[in-house]
């Protein structure tokens, strides 16, 4: 049994412990060691010509040699010699004892040090001599008392640079692992797997609901200004429809198509009536565009709350990094928390906003006529119902423009755009 053997071997070992130096004595022992011309063999020094080299046994049998020893000398010899006898002469003990294999049928010689239970490590995983290799290169309790070997990841999940993952999921965004498990984007941004190359972006946060804008107007112009920046024809527009009400949904989406027919081009739009659906949609192989409806109609909390989402992903600074533009309409009536939104998505940067002011029918002044937002908006022109400015403190800056305000001087902003650099 193991615990017996264990507790020969404490026992036997203190002997030879306290056996050693008084078998040698004043005539065999210097320092605890056997001094010159004498050998352990195995337990008690003799003249090197009485010990076998080969063995490391006496050759004369167990009280040979020496002759300077002690009651206690001959007391230990004759444990080895009987230890010797009994296992016909190689220097093992019976199943056991102090010099037996700790692995059944196997010679001192021939078995491991470190092959002893409770086999819990790779290479002697639940026995002596199973080791644990790709694909399931750990071992781990098998939950019945030993051990076996196991992957670090339980499917689905598997393992990708010491993290469990799901795929393709995990694979979809990160430029780290994009497409699959250590490929890394040099431009540091994946979208849908595909590492794509670093383009401006844009950002337009727009404080007015379009529910009264009219063909060819001002509001009209700004908004197509917006949502047809991306050079393309048709542009492809994922829009964020959740908490805004149909009939102003439907509204904008007609103020875009009259923004197109201006230009000649058209716009496929996309209804997203989750968040999960952008966190899972957006990148710039398949849209152009986000456009985040005025969410009036929202819990509150829930504007906030879908940008930490994306926010949380990625998906919006990604999105924008690979040349995406990000709208969002703002009509500063119902829930009013569109500038949350927009702060828990990051969508200005260091530019912090701490809400919106009503100013339906006042004037509205486009001071940046050559921005890709105010291109040929006229100037000035009456706000229509629900236009608002945006309350903050912070100042524009060289890549977040100020393109519509309440004032010709400056003012507050009504549109706001911010370059995204590469």
């Amino acid at each position: 049994m193991k615990w017996l053997r264990a507790v020969q071997m404490v026992a036997l070992g203190l002997g030879l412990a306290y056996t050693l130096p008084l078998a040698c004595g004043s005539g065999g022992v210097v320092g605890g060691k056997c001094k010159d011309g004498f050998v352990a063999c195995p337990v008690k020094c003799l003249a090197e010509t009485k010990c076998d080299p080969d063995t490391h046994m006496p050759t004369g049998g167990a009280n040979s040699g020496g002759g300077n020893t002690s009651t206690e000398a001959g007391n230990g010899s004759a444990v080895a010699g009987a230890a010797a006898q009994g296992q016909g002469g190689d220097g093992e003990l019976p199943d056991g004892g102090f010099f037996d294999s700790p692995v059944d049928g196997m010679g001192d010689a021939d078995a491991p040090l470190e092959c002893q239970p409770p086999f819990n490590t790779p290479s002697n995983c639940g026995a002596c001599g199973n080791k644990c290799v790709d694909p399931t290169p750990f071992c781990a309790p098998d939950g019945e008392g030993s051990f076996n070997c196991v992957p670090l990841c339980d499917p689905p999940l598997v393992e990708c640079q010491g993290r469990c993952v799901i795929v393709p999921d995990a694979y979809l965004s990160d430029p780290a692992n994009c497409g699959q498990c250590g490929r890394n984007c040099p431009s540091d941004i994946c979208q849908e797997g595909k590492c794509v190359g670093a383009r401006y972006g844009n950002v337009a946060a727009i404080c007015m609901d379009f529910n009264s804008a009219t063909k060819g107007s001002a509001p009209t112009t700004l908004l197509g200004n917006a949502v047809f920046a991306p050079a393309k024809n048709p542009v492809r527009v994922l829009a964020y429809t959740r908490g805004a009400s149909v009939a102003a949904v439907s509204r904008v989406h007609l103020v875009i198509s009259w923004a197109g027919e201006v230009r000649n081009r058209t716009a496929e739009i996309t209804e997203a009536k989750a968040v999960d659906t952008v966190t899972n949609n957006l990148n710039i192989n398949d849209y152009d565009v986000l456009l985040v409806h005025d969410l009036d109609q929202a819990k509150s909390g829930d504007p906030a709350a879908a940008a930490t989402t994306w926010e949380s992903t990625s998906v919006l600074s990604s999105f924008a990094r690979a040349g995406g533009v990000i709208v969002v309409i703002d009509g500063s009536d119902g829930t009013g928390e569109m500038h949350e939104l927009i702060n828990a998505g990051n969508l200005l940067g260091p530019l912090k906003l701490d809400g919106q002011t009503d100013i339906s029918g006042d004037q509205d002044w486009n001071n940046a006529p050559f921005d890709v937002l105010g291109v040929n908006v006229i100037s000035p022109f009456l706000g229509t119902s629900h236009t608002c400015v945006f309350d903050t403190a912070v100042k524009p800056g060289a890549d977040t423009i100020f393109v519509v305000t309440d004032d010709e001087n400056g003012g507050s902003p009504i549109a706001i755009h911010r370059v995204i650099a590469p």
